[in-house]
């Protein structure tokens, strides 16, 4: 889908306005004595697991539905365009919210606990998509078992 001219417009706008949060949150930062280099190898592990958490609650879960139709009914106009790809991407999505996550650990108090719930919330989904994967392999070997043993003429008594 070839993108109009107008959206073309929104997405440098976006490009600049996502710029400019960066530089205000440098100077922020700068202004605090406070570094990204303050950000140890477990903070990072913890915010970009955190991110990836955030950005498929944005993406794809319920939560965010009301959000993400609210934003597809501006739909055809350059912003609309835009938003739309920005909060149905998880590419784009997760560029935003990393910024989002170190903006908020290291500039709001309490923000790393808010950060730590996301990277835990985080740490469950793989524990849970891992739970859902060892189901899916049990249940495919109790198919191909019974499959052999009907396949054989032998019946379980």
């Amino acid at each position: 889908m070839e993108m109009s001219k107008t959206e073309r417009i929104w997405n440098m706008v976006s490009m600049f306005v996502f710029v400019l949060l960066l530089i205000v949150l440098g100077l922020l930062l700068n202004d605090r004595d406070t570094g990204i280099g303050s950000i140890s190898v477990f903070d990072l592990l913890v915010i970009s697991i955190a991110t990836y958490r955030m950005t498929r609650l944005m993406v794809y879960d319920r939560i965010f539905k009301l959000v993400r139709d609210i934003i597809r009914s501006f739909e055809g106009t350059g912003i609309g365009d835009s938003m739309k790809a920005i909060i149905t991407c998880p590419w784009c999505a997760g560029v935003w919210i990393s910024l989002f996550n170190v903006a908020i650990f290291l500039l709001v108090p309490y923000g790393q606990l808010f950060i730590y719930i996301m990277g835990i919330a985080g740490v469950a989904t793989f524990f849970q998509l891992g739970v859902n994967i060892l189901g899916m392999i049990a249940e495919e070997k109790q198919i191909s078992l019974k499959q052999k043993r009907e396949d054989s003429g032998f019946e379980k008594p």
